[in-house]
């Protein structure tokens, strides 16, 4: 059982044979340039819809007994030819892989990067945003937008190639173009490895034709006439509302 001074990595899985790797040979690899700094004693292991119902949640969790730099290509070596071979990783040795008594569940369909939490949080949070103190800003915003009478599409789903490439918190329409709406929590999307995907997510979006807005959770709450100040004059900018 972890000491609550101990310090828990959630990690992300997104394919079963990674999962088999943790359970069953006891390792987890993570690439350097997304690692974050401070040291974990634990990896709690956040699956991926993949795994269909034991998916969007944390179901396991290992302590970490130590970490070393290696690339990929010697981690899989099956897996030579792909993209990322020869980039650097950590693989953090494990030891038993163990079963939460309850499993940490993605409701709120939040992206789900590395981030650091507690014992105690591990091990009594039903839901992602206890894990992170996550205050729902997206609930609040939904409210404001309703309140101004401004069309949004919460949770809108951006497909490409038949598959979701990204999901936006809302998307706004406009006669000459698209507002995606983010609402930021400060100590998730502070995270070097959260502020990477961001840029690469915010970039490939405003190639696609869409304006991107970020709204910092303490403005939300705490100054959301400047959030709708912000969001109408972008709208004004696009000629005004409209619908698809």
């Amino acid at each position: 059982m972890p000491d609550n001074q101990d310090l828990v990595l959630v990690g992300v899985v997104n394919r079963r044979k990674d999962l088999e790797i943790a359970s069953n040979k006891h390792w987890y690899r993570m690439p350097v340039k997304y690692a974050p700094k401070r040291k974990a004693n634990f990896l709690a292991l956040y699956q991926t819809r993949v795994f269909g119902k034991e998916g969007k949640s944390i179901n396991y969790y290992a302590p970490i007994k130590y970490s070393s730099p290696i690339s990929r290509r010697e981690l899989l070596p099956e897996e030579r030819s792909h993209p990322r071979a020869g980039q650097t990783y950590y693989k953090l040795h494990l030891g038993p892989l163990k079963e939460l008594p309850q499993k940490i569940r993605n409701k709120s369909r939040r992206r789900v990067s590395f981030g650091f939490t507690t014992p105690t949080k591990l091990f009594e949070s039903s839901e992602i945003s206890e894990l992170f103190d996550i205050k729902p800003i997206e609930a609040i915003m939904e409210k404001l937008l309703k309140r101004n009478k401004i069309k949004a599409f919460n949770e809108y789903l951006l497909m490409e190639d038949g598959h979701c490439r990204y999901r936006l918190d809302f998307a706004v329409f406009c006669e000459k173009g698209k507002i995606d709406v983010e609402c930021d929590n400060e100590k998730w999307h502070r995270l070097s490895s959260q502020k990477i995907k961001d840029r690469r997510r915010d970039l490939y979006l405003r190639e696609h034709g869409w304006t991107v807005l970020r709204f910092e959770g303490k403005n939300i709450m705490n100054n959301p006439n400047y959030c709708i100040k912000v969001l109408n004059k972008a709208i004004r900018k696009l000629d005004g509302l409209s619908f698809p």
